[in-house]
């Protein structure tokens, strides 16, 4: 029987069943596709992982994630503290007072929806996040990993750094058992406009893993590399700086931010420009790892990525927004996107990986 034909078996089956934990190794046996990927040097059963945000804050959100199949997923950033509860970041405490789906002018069908939104991190205090974090804990596995981020504070070039804040609150998940740690610079410090010069930015990109990897000598950290309207190069900086502070990877983690919306904006536009930085990233530092973000809808968008020097994606929009026309496969929003993003057999990823198979 042909690769083709195994697929579009395979895919008709998963439309009426759920996505097994062993879904990887079906897809070896099946179509002779190794789909396991990295996270530094975690394994993914597959390079599909949920991004921090609204769809990773609770309990129920993780088991549903972990069900439909995703590798694994990244908690919603908490917000640092010391050990007496100070917290100088505590403005990004924010909930969203509006939360809204758009659409791309080349998206007629309303198929890739983009969120508008003005939140910021976890709401909660460390102590009420600490409980949900515990809880998480338990359902991480091998075949399902759990990504800790968080934000602490974040000085002007001539200030020191509140450092205690950053160990305080890492040594807290370090010790639920997490290890892998995204960095999440926050990209709307509007409030604190001084601080957005590119000397203070490249001290925070070197200086908070310098921090954290001097702390806990078996943690990876993970920096998101923030789109701050500074260009291309200077992201390209940003890493630098991160990678000299001894981050063990970086997140590119781009959003545009568009004036006529008053917020970030996402789509076909923010991921040409993600596909080109990551690939340049992967191009001048070949040892570091990338995380890749940014308007992800299609299992080729996935092999985009990859190709371009990812080792995984990390997908947020495509499951919070609101799409005009139904998704084939009934069931959870999670359900829906695993499927179409892995099994459509026209532009799915394991039908974008038997193409490319065959061309070779």
């Amino acid at each position: 029987m042909s690769s083709d034909k195994k697929l579009s078996e395979l895919s008709q089956h998963f439309l009426f069943s759920d996505i097994p934990e062993d879904f990887s190794d079906i897809v070896k046996n099946e179509l002779n596709l190794d789909i396991w990927a990295k996270y530094g040097n975690l394994e993914l059963k597959n390079p599909v992982i949920v991004a921090p945000g609204q769809m990773t804050t609770s309990i129920l959100q993780l088991h549903l994630i972990k069900q439909a199949g995703f590798a694994g997923c990244v908690l919603k950033s908490v917000v640092a503290e010391d050990k007496n509860q100070r917290c100088s970041m505590k403005i990004l405490r924010k909930k969203p007072t509006k939360v809204e789906t758009v659409y791309d002018e080349t998206d007629d069908n309303g198929e890739f929806p983009i969120i508008h939104w003005d939140g910021g991190l976890d709401t909660r205090n460390l102590e009420e996040y600490l409980e949900f974090a515990k809880e998480a804990s338990k359902i991480k596995s091998p075949d399902f990993q759990i990504i800790a981020s968080l934000l602490g504070h974040l000085p002007s070039f001539d200030q020191d750094f509140i450092e205690e804040e950053w160990i305080y609150t890492t040594e807290k998940l370090y010790d639920l058992g997490y290890r892998f740690f995204e960095i999440d610079f926050c990209p709307f410090l509007k409030e604190q406009d001084h601080l957005m010069n590119q000397k203070t930015i490249l001290r925070w990109y070197r200086k908070i893993p310098e921090i954290l990897k001097k702390s806990f000598k078996d943690i990876s950290v993970f920096p998101k590399i923030m789109n701050l309207d500074y260009g291309i190069d200077f992201q390209i900086k940003m890493v630098e700086s991160s990678l000299a502070g001894n981050a063990d990877g970086v997140v590119i983690a781009n959003r545009i931010y568009k004036k006529e919306f008053g917020c970030a904006h996402g789509g076909e536009e923010l991921r040409i420009r993600n596909l080109q930085q990551v690939e340049r990233v992967h191009c001048l530092f070949q040892n570091c790892s990338v995380s890749a973000t940014g308007g992800i809808y299609k299992g080729k968008h996935i092999f985009d990525y990859i190709c371009a020097g990812a080792e995984n994606v990390q997908i947020l929009s495509y499951l919070m927004g609101k799409v005009k026309k139904p998704f084939e496969k009934k069931g959870n929003r999670f359900q829906q996107v695993f499927y179409k993003l892995m099994l459509d057999i026209e532009d799915g990823y394991l039908a974008t990986l038997l193409k490319k198979k065959e061309m070779l």
